[in-house]
């Protein structure tokens, strides 16, 4: 190689050397985060169980966070301790309606409702005993209408209540475990029956392919607003003597199964519930 042409290339080398070093520009700094500190503090607020309150260097957007967090805030032991004494309440009231009642009324010398005190009290048992079961999972495909037919039978031939039966003339099949659906059935009628007044109550069963639609409807006066948004809590109730154990177990089996209960009034009075269960 030439001193020249060795020359040229040290100076190319130096030269992009040179570019690249003076290209370089610094990044410019970022801002700090305007959020972060208010984020934090807010987030330690929520360990301790508190919302907290707004500070006065606080972003816009995380005090309309934090406002929406607060107007509908419950410190978590406050709220553990209100759903543990309505349950408590709950499981004393019923107890003393179906076991210390009848009780009292033998102990006082009432000898005739001595078999009918002995008989509330099992039940009263039975009824805790039955939902406190883990609701067993699918284990084959049945004919939904031929199970509503002898289920339906059976609580008209246990409470006198009328029944109006609607199903397609074809079976309706999906993947569930018949003794726990039946029990779950019987129990939807059993609310409906009572409050309906005893009145007819209607059990529709629809199939639109993907999923399997058994609808209880009675003639009572309906849920109301608060029973409509507490549905899903346990020993809730409107009906005086009773657990509330009611739909949240036919809820948990039917959700066993992979379906969902829906719970609504109708258009012309009374309440529904609806069994939405997978098609099989």
């Amino acid at each position: 190689m030439t001193v020249s042409v060795f020359v040229a290339a040290l100076a190319a080398l130096v030269a992009l050397a040179l570019g690249w070093v003076l290209g370089r520009r610094p990044e410019p700094e970022l801002p700090p985060d305007p959020y972060a500190p208010a984020l934090s503090r807010m987030s330690a607020s929520l360990r301790t169980g508190e919302a907290g309150g707004r500070e006065p260097d606080e972003p816009v957007a995380i005090s309309d966070v934090r406002d929406a967090v607060a107007s509908s805030w419950v410190p978590v032991d406050a709220s553990r301790e209100d759903a543990l004494r309505q349950a408590l309440g709950r499981i004393a009231a019923f107890l003393g309606e179906t076991v210390e009642a009848p009780l009292r009324a033998v102990r006082d010398g009432d000898g005739e409702l001595l078999r009918e005190g002995v008989d509330r009290a099992l039940g009263g048992l039975q009824d805790l005993e039955f939902f406190l079961r883990e609701p067993l999972t699918p284990d084959e495909t049945h004919n939904l209408v031929a199970l509503l037919q002898q289920v339906t039978r059976e609580f008209i031939a246990d409470w006198e209540t009328a029944v109006r039966f609607s199903a397609p003339a074809f079976p309706v099949r999906a993947h569930i475990h018949r003794a726990s659906f039946l029990d779950a059935v019987y129990l939807l009628l059993h609310n409906a029956g009572h409050f309906g007044g005893r009145e007819t109550v209607d059990v529709t069963v629809e199939d639109s392919g993907d999923e399997a639609r058994v609808t209880i409807r009675d003639r009572g006066p309906g849920f109301t607003d608060e029973a409509l948004e507490r549905a899903r809590d346990l020993f809730y109730t409107t009906r005086p003597g009773a657990l509330g154990l009611g739909l949240p177990f036919a809820r948990k089996v039917i959700e066993g199964f992979g379906g969902h209960l829906e719970v609504s009034n109708h258009p012309d009075g009374g309440a529904v519930v609806t069994m939405v269960l997978p098609g099989a």
